[in-house]
């Protein structure tokens, strides 16, 4: 009886054995954006009960890129960290605006990181940002230009490098579109509160399992909380991220992005239009409704999208006069038309 008893014990310890989540390790090379509110901990605890935990560790300075980290002497440990093969997920997180405004570079970076990850067997995931911000009385406006800017070169790259993308700023987007009125960012409309830090971790971790993410809106690793959102909060970032994961591809998205750029007027059939004295109603009836609008000071500004990924924004009086207009195209020289002496 003895022996049958050790058997079955040996048994149910072998079968626990396999059927266990074999912990992944995880690096995240990045800045602020990572470090605020301590993200790598706060992905580790939401991996805990979960069927895919996580070890997680970072290498962070603030607002480093991810060129910065590849050759600046100083944070040569980034590097010696990925080429020592400890990891299964290298995650990689560019300055902010880099991707929007710099986006040859972010795709060097990526492809040269990327590089190295794969001589170590490492698999890469993009840690896609999100956009700064507007609060306008108490609703916040991301803005939308640079995140589409964002996510296109994160897209891109990724998809030339066949690489993986955890859709961060997508979800972002998409839970200020439902809830304008609850700030993911701090006051500096950049950085993340714990509510975006959290979501954050949601969709990176929905990302590298594949699984829909359930978790308590109080976080621990052991007996020290590392993030506490409320727990209604808490389910609502969760259905954001998990419909965000479910829905992307980087394919997906860059395919969406060219339907939408034969629908866009070009800049050279906006310039042909503009006269003296035109109302905002004028221009919209060629560009489509604005993505984004504002006032400040007795001046109204509205954006609008043009082809070549460019944007254009009407500068109007209180009248909704445009007195001028800005277009910018990447790798362009920024054009500013005074329309009041036209």
């Amino acid at each position: 009886m003895k022996r049958i008893i050790c058997l079955l014990s040996l048994l149910f310890a072998l079968l626990h054995c396999a059927f266990a989540a074999e912990e992944k390790r995880v690096l995240i090379i990045g800045n602020s954006y990572t470090f605020y509110n301590d993200l790598p901990n706060v992905l580790q605890a939401l991996s805990t009960k979960s069927k895919c935990p996580l070890s997680v560790e970072s290498y962070t300075a603030g607002a480093m890129s991810l060129r910065g980290f590849l050759d600046d002497p100083q944070h040569a440990k980034a590097r010696q960290l990925v080429e020592s093969g400890n990891y299964d997920w290298l995650i990689l997180q560019d300055q902010s605006q880099t991707p929007a405004y710099k986006p040859e570079e972010t795709m060097d970076s990526v492809r040269r990181w990327t590089a190295i990850a794969k001589k170590n067997n490492t698999k890469v995931m993009l840690f896609l940002t999100w956009a700064h911000a507007s609060n306008d009385g108490g609703k916040i406006s991301p803005l939308v230009a640079m995140q589409e800017l964002t996510s296109t070169t994160y897209c891109k790259t990724a998809v030339a490098n066949k690489v993986k993308v955890a859709p961060v700023g997508e979800a972002w987007a998409r839970w200020y579109k439902k809830y304008p009125e609850k700030a993911l960012h701090l006051d500096d409309m950049s950085h993340p509160n714990p509510a975006g830090t959290y979501l954050a971790a949601c969709v990176i971790h929905a990302s590298i399992s594949g699984k829909p993410v359930k978790a308590s809106g109080s976080l621990k690793i052991g007996k020290q909380t590392v993030i506490r959102v409320p727990s209604g909060t808490a389910k609502e970032l969760q259905a954001i991220a998990n419909a965000t994961v479910k829905g992307f591809s980087p394919q997906k998205y860059l395919d969406k992005l060219a339907e939408r750029e034969d629908t866009l007027p070009s800049a050279a059939a906006v310039k042909a239009k503009l006269h003296k004295g035109m109302p905002i109603e004028e221009l919209t009836e060629l560009m489509g409704a604005p993505m984004h609008k504002s006032a400040n000071g007795g001046r109204k500004t509205y954006q609008f999208r043009i082809k070549e990924a460019g944007e254009l924004v009407a500068y109007c009086n209180n009248s909704d006069t445009i007195e001028s207009i800005s277009i910018s195209i990447p790798d362009k020289p920024v054009e500013i038309i005074d329309v009041s002496k036209l």
